[in-house]
């Protein structure tokens, strides 16, 4: 990428806490880390054996990432708490760079050489929440939302970042129960598993692309069709809301490991990736998914 030539990123509610609960799914502590704004050396380190982490988009930073984390399994639980849509894309720190160093550089639409980027969460519509558990090996990592605001800066120009630290652990926790996995092909989406229903429902997200890829997930407003769908995500600051943004996996490739957690509520939805070389007029890999009312 060229100085952060990121394509245009583009109600789970917080509640979602709560409705995990109620699946047959491995019961784990959640626990509430610092603001991203917050000098570090007045935080205790988190918890080594907590895995789950709420961690809240706000106009512009991000609330709640743990100062340190287990290496494994790692849920990011991101309710937004804006007005406008947030991300939380996750970069590892490259050989060479100071984590400062490396925010700033970021901060200033530099990517490093180097910058290995892991699955994180996509972009989520206010009042939404997207979950994403991802395998995160020992490593510094930066937290960076880098949707674009109506003045044309992105989020992370405003100081949307963050940084943790993930340390090495014999214990690598377990990945979720999940009830489909989605598979993304350079220019295709399918999914296998029993029929999607409503409620919580987690999907494993695999790839088989040697470039990251945004995956998306957005629910249609009534009456709104998949291109209506699109071209609102594509212009979002200037286009009526035509769905709700649930959140996704962002940035992976093949030879990661995923999941996202979604409520379905009844209704009609779209999950797509922009493909590769299309920014000028973005074309996308779309698939068309409807949640029955019984």
């Amino acid at each position: 990428m060229n100085a952060i030539l990121v394509r245009q990123r583009t109600r789970a509610l917080v509640a979602l806490s709560l409705a995990f609960a109620a699946c047959n799914k491995p019961n784990r502590t959640v626990a509430t880390g610092r603001d991203s704004t917050a000098p570090t050396d007045s935080i205790a380190p988190v918890a080594s054996g907590i895995r789950d982490y709420v961690v809240s988009a706000n106009d512009y930073a991000f609330r709640g990432l743990p100062l340190h984390a287990p290496a494994g399994w790692l849920t990011f639980r991101m309710p937004n708490d804006g007005r406008e849509t947030h991300m939380l894309a996750i970069a590892a720190v490259p050989r060479g760079y100071t984590v400062p160093a490396f925010t700033d550089s970021l901060v200033r639409q530099k990517l490093p050489n180097g910058t290995k980027f892991w699955p994180g969460v996509d972009v989520v519509s206010p009042g939404d929440s997207g979950v994403v558990t991802v395998f995160l090996p020992a490593g510094q990592y930066a937290a960076i939302c880098f949707v674009q605001s109506a003045d044309g800066t992105r989020h992370v120009q405003k100081g949307m970042i963050g940084s943790f630290d993930v340390v090495a652990s014999a214990d690598t926790g377990t990945s979720d129960y999940v009830d489909a996995v989605v598979t993304l092909s350079p220019r295709h989406i399918r999914i296998a598993g029993p029929e999607l229903k409503k409620g919580v429902r987690t999907i494993r997200v695999a790839s088989s692309n040697t470039q990251p890829q945004d995956f998306q997930l957005v629910k249609l407003r009534p009456g709104r069709s998949a291109q209506d769908a699109l071209k609102w995500f594509v212009n979002r600051n200037t286009v009526a809301p035509a769905a709700e943004a649930l959140g996704g996996v962002s940035e992976i490739y093949a030879g990661q490991k995923a999941t996202m957690t979604v409520n379905f509520t009844p209704g009609d939805y779209l999950l797509f990736f922009q493909l590769d070389g299309t920014d000028k007029r973005p074309k996308f890999a779309q698939l068309a998914l409807t949640i029955p009312s019984r």
